[in-house]
């Protein structure tokens, strides 16, 4: 069977990706706050929740290591769907309530610092990741949520075409679905297999 330990990924590596994300949260929460881009916050708190899955990785190997990341990932489940159940509200309170501009449309390439986050995270989770599932999770994660920063930059085209106020919030709400199924998935998975679904032959 194969094991799951991470005595040969060296802490650093988890720390520096924490450190570039929280970075890139920062200014996305600074220009969020800056221009009102409910998307820009949703995307800088999505960033932040990754903070939860970074100190997963950073479990020191030991007998109590496969129990310790068992419990430490259903917390973060758990947290990720709270997380997603929050901006989800404020964002169909936004599209159904809110009557505002939208944020200038520039603001929506700050998002860029946040795909920047998520590539050099996946750069460097890319070797952990060829033995590790909770690495292969955690550079699966990173590298769809590019697919955010393309939607949100279609998103600030589509503001400075038509000055549409919907997508600001429509955007947000795209978020918190992806969140709720990233986390479902888990969710699902650790139902079925119980506390080996972290293992790579799970």
């Amino acid at each position: 069977m194969m094991t799951h330990r991470h005595s040969h990924v060296p802490a650093r590596v988890v720390l520096l990706a924490m450190a570039v994300t929280i970075v890139a949260a920062s200014i996305e929460i600074l220009a969020s706050w800056r221009g009102g881009s409910l998307f820009l916050a949703a995307d800088a708190i999505h960033l932040l929740a990754h903070m939860a899955i970074f100190l997963v990785l950073l479990i020191p190997p030991g007998a109590w290591h496969d129990r310790g990341e068992d419990v430490a990932t259903i917390g973060v489940v758990a947290l990720v769907l709270v997380i997603a159940a929050g901006i989800g509200l404020v964002s169909l309170h936004d599209l159904l309530h809110v009557n505002r501009k939208p944020p200038h449309p520039a603001l929506f390439l700050l998002s860029l610092a946040g795909l920047s986050a998520n590539l050099l995270t996946a750069l460097l989770f890319r070797r952990p990741s060829e033995e590790h599932w909770s690495f292969r999770a955690a550079l699966a994660h990173e590298l769809s949520d590019g697919a955010l920063t393309i939607a949100g930059l279609l998103g600030a085209l589509a503001i400075k075409l038509f000055a549409l106020r919907w997508v600001d919030p429509g955007l947000s709400l795209v978020i918190a679905l992806w969140l709720i199924f990233w986390a479902g998935r888990l969710a699902i998975r650790r139902t079925r297999f119980g506390a080996s679904a972290w293992r790579m032959d799970a």
